[in-house]
């Protein structure tokens, strides 16, 4: 399974949050979830990984405008 790096952090969270309420209401097959679990990783590595390139991006913003 592959996700959409173009996917919004919003997007992402949102995906991962019908997965968990699918969890949490057992609406969820056995065939089903394995997938599921597949899928909520990759969103969550997805989510980590535009919280650190957002941080990262701060960061420079930051040093900038303390070095002018």
């Amino acid at each position: 399974m592959e996700l959409d790096k173009n996917l919004k952090y919003d997007e992402a969270l949102e995906k991962l949050q019908e997965i968990v309420t699918l969890l949490e209401r057992k609406e969820i097959t056995i065939d089903e979830l394995s997938g599921k679990v597949k899928e909520a990783k990759l969103l969550v590595e997805l989510c980590r990984e535009k919280l650190d390139e957002t941080e990262d991006e701060i960061k420079k913003i930051i040093k900038t405008d303390q070095e002018d």
